[in-house]
């Protein structure tokens, strides 16, 4: 059946089921296992969406095809799921929801808001769905998400326009939402006296978030894709592909990947989640963007602009209204590649590379940074600069092969005087397979090179893989094959 009719369908059918409840629903509900089951009469129930009780009466999405169509009533921002709930995959269809997925109590007070809420499981091949820029994921302060993909069965956030009649411009961007996750870690914007009270709002209804506990625990995503997101909800406030908002270092992220999002691929503020294995392609503004005392880890990601617009690489903030706020933002970044584009530009924006400003700190490993339209390096904002010179912020064992790799003669000195760092032209061979790091680099002559890289990386936290290459991807482990889409076009 045509799944616009089925949207129909499931609203007529929810309706009614509402109706038979007496208005609307208040969801206090009890979870129910989705598997299929044997009723009281012998046949077989072979519906097996999501599902809650509520009042005696059971909400469920409704079997359509291959697919479950959830009512616009299912979950809303205002009234959010708060019971564990699962999602199991549908060989061929896809779980539906016009009006987003909103899980866990959305509470404004931060000491009251229930740090063991609900969580949404998500299995392995499952593919989510989400009807218009309205429609988007939020994971509530104390709730989880458990996504556990797999590099054959990845968990796919989408459009509904995707599933339906597939995307045929390679450039769509915006078609719903995004994925955001608020947890209760630490931001530089709170009163660090008073940070078992801190309570941020984020952009777009994303919700609340803050606290005290940058170890906070908001779930898995592992195996992940989110394509074509990031709604303009107003003027200069968008959702991001996958929004991080104070979320912890206890939380697991690994081989996550963000396609052509209308604003930015991934950011932080705050919190210090981790993230092991990350792919950022074709997205509109920044690919990597943090802000406001981002204190986690990064290592193998790779970046990748379109041909027709981006901004950055990476946008890497501190606080925009106090550069000096504290905690700082300090990531450790290793084992990099920003690819850009030579033709991507957007009005005033044009695909660059990285970006450090408003008094960021941090160290970074390992970067490969090649084929932007724009600057390559750029250190912005005096207070930026002091962490250069003072060494709180740091470049090493990296690689820069652009038309204009540096923004000004600051920004190269400080680049140039790490002596493991190497500047090269354009027209240097730095890649193969357009993003596998080449084992054999040459200059413009077409002379060897070589980077040394930075191989003790454990040494500087136990997070970290010791590596013999720089660069996201090398020649003998190609981590992107099999699950990523995009990379190769």
């Amino acid at each position: 059946m045509n799944r616009t009719k089925a949207f129909a369908l499931s609203a007529i059918t929810a309706s009614f089921m509402l109706a038979g409840c007496g208005g609307d629903i208040n969801l206090t509900p009890t979870s129910i296992d989705n598997s299929t089951t044997t009723n009281g009469g012998g046949t077989t129930d072979t519906n097996n969406c999501a599902s809650y009780e509520d009042a005696g009466a059971t909400v469920r999405g409704e079997k359509i095809g291959a697919d479950c169509v959830y009512p616009r009533s299912f979950s809303t921002p205002e009234s959010p799921i708060v019971t564990d709930i699962r999602l199991v995959e549908l060989p061929g269809g896809a779980h539906i929801f016009p009006n987003g997925l909103y899980i866990g109590e959305n509470v404004q007070e931060t000491a009251s808001a229930n740090r063991e809420g609900p969580i949404l499981t998500i299995d392995a091949g499952v593919t989510l769905a989400f009807e218009d820029g309205d429609s988007f994921v939020r994971i509530s302060r104390g709730a989880d998400i458990i996504a556990e993909g797999n590099r054959n069965a990845p968990i796919t956030f989408t459009s509904v326009q995707e599933v339906e009649n597939g995307v045929s411009n390679p450039n769509a961007r915006g078609l719903w939402g995004g994925v955001v996750i608020n947890g209760f870690g630490i931001s530089n914007k709170c009163d660090q006296n008073d940070l078992a009270n801190c309570v941020l709002q984020g952009e777009g209804g994303a919700g609340f978030y803050g606290g005290d506990d940058n170890a906070d625990n908001s779930g898995i995503l592992r195996y992940v894709l989110v394509k074509y997101a990031g709604y303009e909800v107003s003027l200069d406030n968008e959702l991001n592909g996958i929004t991080f908002y104070g979320v912890g270092s206890g939380t697991t992220l690994e081989y996550i990947q963000v396609h052509n999002n209308l604003d930015d691929g991934i950011e932080f503020f705050g919190g210090a989640a981790n993230v092991k294995y990350a792919v950022l392609t074709g997205n509109d503004d920044d690919s990597l963007d943090w802000a406001d005392g981002w204190q986690g880890n990064i290592q193998y990601i790779i970046t990748k602009h379109a041909d027709d617009r981006a901004n950055r690489a990476i946008e890497g903030d501190g606080n925009s209204s106090n550069n000096a706020a504290t905690p700082y933002s300090n990531p450790i970044i290793a084992n990099f590649t920003s690819i850009g584009s030579l033709t991507a530009t957007d009005g005033s924006d044009e695909s660059e590379g990285v970006l450090l400003r408003q008094g960021t700190r941090g160290a970074l490993y390992n970067f490969l940074i090649t084929d932007a339209r724009g600057e390559c390096l750029e250190l912005d904002n005096a207070a930026t600069v002091a962490n250069a010179d003072a060494g709180t912020l740091t470049i090493a064992n990296s690689a820069i092969a652009c038309h204009e790799n540096f923004a000004d003669v600051p920004t190269q000195t400080w680049y140039e005087n790490e002596a493991t760092n190497v500047t090269l032209s354009e027209m240097a061979t730095v890649l193969t397979s357009g993003y596998v790091t080449a084992a054999d680099m040459t200059d413009a002559s077409g002379a060897p090179v070589t980077v040394t890289p930075k191989t003790d990386l454990s040494s500087i936290d136990p997070f970290f893989d010791d590596v013999d290459f720089i660069g996201a991807v090398s020649e003998d482990n190609d981590w992107t094959n099999g699950w990523t889409v995009g990379l190769r076009d």
